[in-house]
């Protein structure tokens, strides 16, 4: 007999609502605790395990899935020391400029194919922010959110972008034109990018140039 999966789509709506409630005033705060428990409580909802399904339809990525690869540790002074240009010097040299920590994201044990996705991607994402060149601020995160989404249908970004429009629209409106700008450049950035980033070894790029790692994925310039 198969086994039936029951989805709990109602409680992934209820904890985005609650979200907005708790996150409304407080957004672009640097409080991302809020964001992993929000996305902790997505887990049983259908679209999670359709993201799962999806990327592993990539055989670089169902590699990942199956050796549950997560990057080796690394310490930014270290990265640091290595030549300029490279992609462990500019993330350490930008890490270090905007005083963040590369551990700063909530763990989960890897139980599951779900929880290995969430593992994966928050501990390679500042990273993204470097090779795909979006900033940190709010507006930078959103539009990286949806470069993601294009590249990567994880429910988080679907949940991040449609809560930065609201916010922003309500609380800081002299700021929704800019972010729909960086969302359009972010998506249509991740659709023309074929190198899949949640597939990349990342800690196996620190000593190349972010130029060569660009050129590598296919990441161009989108006007």
């Amino acid at each position: 007999m198969d086994n039936v999966i029951t989805y709990n789509n109602d409680k992934g709506l209820l904890a985005y609502i609650q979200f907005l409630a708790s996150s409304a005033q407080k957004f672009g705060d640097g409080n991302t605790g809020r964001v992993f428990d929000f996305e902790d409580a997505l887990d049983q909802t259908e679209m999670a395990q359709l993201a799962v399904d999806e990327l592993k339809k990539f055989p670089e990525v169902n590699a990942l899935f199956t050796e549950r690869w997560l990057p080796a540790p690394f310490n930014l002074d270290d990265l640091g020391k290595l030549p300029e240009g490279t992609l462990g010097h500019v993330y350490a040299r930008e890490m270090k400029a905007r005083g963040l920590d590369p551990y700063f994201y909530k763990k989960v044990p890897i139980v599951d194919d779900i929880s290995y996705l969430k593992m994966l991607w928050r501990s390679t994402h500042d990273i993204y922010h470097v090779v795909a060149g979006f900033d940190t601020n709010v507006v930078g995160e959103i539009g990286l959110q949806a470069f993601f989404l294009a590249q990567t249908p994880i429910p988080i970004s679907v949940m991040l972008l449609s809560f930065g429009m609201v916010i922003i629209s309500f609380y800081e409106p002299t700021k929704f034109k800019p972010l729909m700008t960086e969302i359009s450049r972010g998506y249509k950035l991740g659709s023309h990018t074929p190198g899949k980033f949640i597939a990349q070894k990342w800690d196996q790029l620190w000593d190349v140039q972010v130029s060569e790692i660009r050129e590598r994925l296919g990441v161009n310039s989108i006007p």
